[in-house]
């Protein structure tokens, strides 16, 4: 019997807070999925995608690229991928004030590479001024504020628009950066696209990089004498502990952007919830929310 395999790919950059995804799923060890280190095959990856023509990758080049040799049995597999190469690289990422340029035809060499496997996408969504802010302090996009791009030309919807048309077979995933922490487990849970049951320290993973020692502790030390909690309840606690147990590294930066004040970040809160909600309504995206 041929294992089918089928691909998650966590795309968007290191600015979203969508980081400790692949590593929540690594450390859970989850039946039927594999999760390989991205060093062993972002480059790879991101090379075949861009320059093959659209040619899948050879079943022995996949088995190599991503460990499959590793993993026994004829069974069914997903292997949960975190691609930054297709939207953090200073010529994908807002090049002369073009949000993630051309980025349909480019994931479209994603899953073109995979094939047959279906592909799904994941993705965190960042409010456009902490993302344009945090990219330009990183410093890894030297000459950005000589065409400085507009936080507000940036409109998630059309980003997920665009990846639909290209690659209309792949589903998407994705969710408000700054819910992220309330609603983990959910995120993680869409991540296999199967039956797992996970642990609570893997469900609350987002919360806890953002609280102190303690707590963390009680955090978890009350969702294991209330479970069964639904949903929303659960949402309210975490954010409850979030704001009563903060780390000390986890404040979010201040917006560092020409011109930025209190009347732009008015704006651009109202732009971020319109955009959210036009996300929501896209066929074929699968909105992970409050």
């Amino acid at each position: 019997m041929t294992r089918q395999l089928s691909f998650t790919l966590q795309i968007g950059t290191r600015f979203d807070g969508g980081a400790p995804l692949i590593w929540s799923l690594k450390a859970e060890g989850v039946e039927g999925v594999l999760v390989p280190r991205p060093k062993r095959y972002r480059r790879l990856l991101a090379a075949h995608a861009a320059q093959f023509g659209g040619a899948p990758i050879s079943p022995d080049a996949i088995d190599a690229m991503f460990g499959l040799e590793q993993v026994e049995g004829p069974r069914d597999l997903r292997c949960v991928l975190r691609v930054l190469e297709l939207m953090q690289p200073s010529p994908n990422f807002c090049p002369a004030g073009d949000w993630f340029y051309d980025i349909g035809p480019r994931a479209a060499g994603y899953c073109a590479a995979l094939a047959p496997a279906p592909v799904t996408f994941m993705i965190s969504l960042c409010n456009p001024a902490h993302l344009l802010s945090q990219a330009v302090a990183s410093g890894a996009y030297p000459g950005i504020e000589v065409i400085a791009p507009d936080p507000f030309d940036l409109q998630w919807a059309v980003v997920l628009r665009a990846l639909r048309d290209s690659c209309p077979e792949a589903s998407i995933i994705a969710w408000n950066a700054d819910e992220a922490p309330m609603v983990w487990g959910r995120i993680i849970e869409a991540a296999v696209q199967r039956e797992a049951s996970f642990s609570e320290a893997a469900k609350i993973q987002a919360a806890r990089n953002k609280m102190n020692e303690e707590g963390a502790t009680r955090l978890a030390q009350y969702l294991d004498g209330h479970v069964g909690m639904p949903d929303a309840l659960r949402a309210q606690v975490i954010s409850i502990f979030l704001k009563r147990f903060p780390h000390k590294d986890a404040v979010r930066p201040e917006i560092v952007l020409p011109g930025w004040d209190a009347t732009a970040q008015a704006r651009m809160d109202e732009h971020f919830a319109d955009d959210l909600s036009a996300v929501v309504g896209i066929e074929g995206v699968t909105f992970i929310g409050l």
